[in-house]
């Protein structure tokens, strides 16, 4: 009997170990100003200034929930990223813009993108365990 307790006690450290490690490797990423129930989220994470806008690390697609939004984003390399996001109302893939190459759909970066969108400098965040919040044009 002692020895179940024993093992038992062993895999609840080692458990804890592990969800621990992981926990430490992910960061949140908070979205404000999401259109309830419209659409997915189309986000793309980028890990270098050179690779910004061409090749993302990661793409993921989310159904759009309510007004805020939060995911987990885990196994990140590096010290900082990048991450782009629209909403993508129609679901057709692409983010939609007028004739003048204006977004029609909500969209936001990390950091501080600017009125003219972003960029590397202004769109990157360090892995630093504190929640990535992005806010979606109206």
């Amino acid at each position: 009997m002692s020895h179940r307790i024993a093992l038992a006690t062993l895999l609840a450290a080692l458990g804890s170990t592990i969800f621990s490690a992981r926990a430490e490797n992910c960061v949140e990423v908070q979205v404000e100003n999401v259109r309830p129930q419209q659409g997915q989220l189309m986000v793309a994470v980028f890990g270098s200034a050179d690779t910004f806008g061409k090749t993302p690390l990661r793409r993921l697609r989310l159904p759009a929930g309510e007004a805020r939004m939060s995911f987990p984003l885990c196994d990140l390399p590096g010290a900082e990223v990048a991450l782009t996001l629209f909403q993508d109302l129609d679901n057709d893939g692409k983010m939609g813009r007028n004739v003048l190459g204006v977004p029609t759909e909500p969209w936001g970066a990390s950091g501080s993108p600017g009125i003219y969108g972003p960029s590397w400098d202004s769109a990157r965040v360090a892995l630093d365990g504190k929640a990535i919040v992005i806010k979606l044009s109206q």
